[in-house]
């Protein structure tokens, strides 16, 4: 075998130079058809990813009209469940207040003939109508803890809110002796009236002020009544005497309406699930297996392809190193260098690939 590589001539270049130009264009042919293999990878993944996300917003947005179909229904019926609840409020307000008059008549009544006689009263013993008030009463002929709280509120609006207002807020100067002052003088500007008052008034009037004070009380009484009776209506959930059939009957109607139609919406949306977004699915799988079958054609072809190239690389460089390389080494298996060894034999006449080699290696130690 040495004999015959070595002693070889120009052809036995030419074969070797064949044999690694097959090997750099099978080298080659895989690096594009890797690059290939590699793009098909990825427009099969872009593919099926494109499928996935179309099925998954497919069967959302169609799960989502179909809610919104039957929620608009729902929201209808609920619109109108309100309108009539307010209108049956109102009707049942309106009623309840009728109510209340009704069972408050005598009462209002008796208050208001209670009232004209204070004023009577007032009037016929020449008293000014606005002493005929609480704060009168409660300030002459005070009465319970109500009218003892507002004479202690008026005191302290007279001898503290008054006092400071002035001596802290509207007096330039802080001095005590202005302060002993304002007290001084609050107390003549209330305590004078007062007294006139007392004397003027209270004194001179004790019977006609005493009688209305009792009718004052009557009153009184009276409005906790009034009181009394509306509390028990108002607290009173028998709506069986105000004549709201009409209104809970339709809005039973709508309700079991609403309910009916939930249900529908439930079994609806579980056929989607169990039944139609599966029928989805399948039907966009199939407008895009044609392309996607298609690519994976492809890219099995090309796959094979590489393993073809693969095998004939890897059986061309087992050749070229057994039979060739081994005897010219390595430095002399490229197309470059056969070409030049090619050259030395034919510029120099040689015959045999050793004595170009040899001669190489001379004009290189050179």
């Amino acid at each position: 075998m040495d004999g015959n590589i070595l002693s070889g001539g120009i052809e036995v270049l030419q074969t070797i130079k064949g044999k690694v130009i097959e090997l750099n264009s099978n080298k080659e042919k895989k690096e594009s058809l890797l690059a290939a293999e590699s793009k098909l990878e990825k427009e099969i993944q872009s593919k099926e990813k494109a499928l996935t996300d179309e099925i998954v917003s497919t069967t959302k947005k169609r799960k989502e009209e179909i809610e919104s179909t039957f929620n608009s229904q729902i929201d209808n019926l609920r619109s109108r469940v309100k309108k009539i609840r307010g209108k049956k409020e109102k009707s049942k307000s309106a009623k309840v207040k009728e109510r209340i008059a009704l069972e408050t008549a005598d009462l209002r009544e008796e208050k208001k003939q209670m009232v004209r006689e204070t004023k009577s009263i007032f009037k016929q013993d020449k008293i000014p109508s606005f002493y005929n008030s609480r704060l009168f009463y409660a300030l002459y002929l005070p009465k319970g803890i109500g009218d003892f709280f507002i004479i202690l509120l008026t005191l302290l609006i007279i001898l503290l809110g008054i006092p400071s207002l002035i001596y802290f807020v509207i007096l330039p100067v802080e001095k005590l002796v202005y302060l002993l002052i304002i007290y001084v003088l609050s107390v003549i500007l209330f305590g004078v009236p007062y007294m006139l008052i007392e004397n003027n008034i209270k004194d001179k009037h004790i019977e006609a002020i005493r009688k209305v004070r009792l009718i004052r009380s009557n009153i009184t009484a009276n409005k906790k009544q009034q009181n009394k009776i509306k509390k028990k209506i108002l607290k009173d959930k028998d709506e069986s005497k105000y004549d709201l059939d009409k209104f809970n009957n339709e809005l039973q109607e709508l309700e079991e309406e609403i309910n009916s139609i939930t249900e529908k919406k439930q079994d609806a949306l579980t056929l989607f699930e169990n039944t139609t977004r599966f029928v989805i699915g399948e039907e966009i799988k199939l407008r895009y297996a044609e392309e996607i079958k298609a690519l994976k054609d492809e890219y099995d072809n090309t796959y094979n392809e590489i393993r073809m190239l693969e095998e004939n690389i890897k059986n061309l460089i087992m050749e070229i190193s057994s039979n060739y390389e081994v005897y010219l080494g390595k430095e002399f298996m490229s197309i470059e260098k056969l070409d030049m060894l090619a050259d030395v034999m034919s510029d120099n006449g040689l015959s045999t690939i050793s004595e170009a080699i040899k001669l190489y290696t001379q004009n290189e130690s050179k």
